[in-house]
């Protein structure tokens, strides 16, 4: 009996060793990947039009801020537990210190919509899903928004129904009909983010060894890439019938552009996700460090890479929060919705 009760229990432990392996395993793959697309963050010439336009048009309402708000930041969540828009205005800003308004009191300021006909690499539109396009265009047409184009085709759905419109400052808004897509009570969601890209291939490898993208699906010179929640599509010019002789940097020195000027993915442990990144091979922008605001610090911890489109993508820890935002502004009492 005794060689019998040793292998069993032999067999006892080596499984527990294994089941604490995988559940090790499972702990530090969550630190290190993305847990969801906190902040899809616009930059604008007037705040309060900005907000308006989201809120009125799809429904957006206001998140509430963890801790103390702060002035320069507005979050509109289009649907509940979805990415929050963030709407930030114009600098310099009253409450940071002189050394971090100084690029605002130098720069030139691009907007979109002067330069409607010139393609700029980095974050090409923001598609927004609805369950019914011909419904949507005709109460934005009669809310009085521009439609720019009247049938989009989408680089890797040509066949879905797609129209764009004119967002703040003239950003590109894509709007795409989802039928079969659960919207709970909300009339609109966040679909995808569009890149306009140098190199797929490139941009696609750091995404995935950065964010842990994982690839949906590909074609010539387009390739879509799941990160957390968010569906983010990278294409070359020529996959959207531009010209790259055409295409211009999104960065010119002395300048800051309108528009959407970064995502932020939330993360359980950034310290964690920035040092995975840097073993293959990619440094931040700048180490993992807490937000000052006021002189004080914030719940928030973040870092930023960037992509050879000169566009940043940020990793951000906010204490106690590893989801999307739960409390709306409009609620008084601030309780969770339920």
């Amino acid at each position: 009996m005794k060689p019998l009760l040793h292998n069993t229990w032999l067999k006892i432990i080596i499984l527990i060793c294994a089941v604490t392996s995988i559940s090790f395993s499972s702990t530090s793959s969550n630190k290190i990947e993305p847990i969801h697309l906190d902040d899809i963050h616009f930059i604008v010439t007037d705040e309060e039009e900005a907000v308006a336009f989201f809120t009125k048009h799809f429904g957006g309402r206001e998140m509430a801020h963890p801790g103390e708000r702060f002035d320069l930041v507005r979050f509109i969540s289009l649907k509940w537990q979805g990415p929050t828009i963030t709407i930030t205005p114009i600098g310099p800003y009253a409450d940071l210190p002189p050394e971090r308004n100084q690029r605002w009191l130098d720069a030139e300021i691009i907007v979109p919509k002067s330069e409607k006909t010139k393609p700029v690499y980095g974050a090409k539109w923001l598609a927004i899903s609805t369950s019914s396009l011909d419904k949507s265009r005709s109460e934005l047409l009669a809310a009085g928004v521009e439609i720019s184009e009247n049938d989009v085709s989408l680089p890797l759905e040509p066949k879905t129904p797609a129209f764009s419109i004119y967002g703040p400052d003239g950003f590109e808004i894509i709007i795409v009909e989802r039928p079969e897509y659960d919207f709970g009570d909300a009339k609109y969601a966040i679909d995808h983010i569009q890149f306009l890209v140098k190199d797929v291939h490139a941009t696609q490898e750091q995404v995935e060894k950065v964010f842990a993208a994982k690839q949906l699906e590909s074609q010539p010179e387009t390739v879509g890439l799941m990160v957390a929640d968010a569906k983010l599509i990278l294409s070359e010019p020529k996959a959207l019938g531009i010209n790259p002789k055409d295409v211009s940097s999104r960065l010119a020195k002395g300048t800051i552009r309108t528009g959407l000027d970064h995502l932020g993915f939330l993360y359980e442990d950034v310290k964690s996700a920035a040092n995975e990144a840097e073993k293959n091979g990619y440094s931040p922008i700048f180490q993992p460090q807490k937000y000052i605001y006021k002189g004080k610090p914030t719940v928030y911890t973040f870092s930023a890479f960037k992509l050879p489109e000169d566009f940043n993508i940020e990793m951000v820890q906010a204490d106690g929060r590893v989801g999307p935002h739960s409390y709306y502004m409009d609620q008084c009492n601030l309780k969770e919705k339920p």
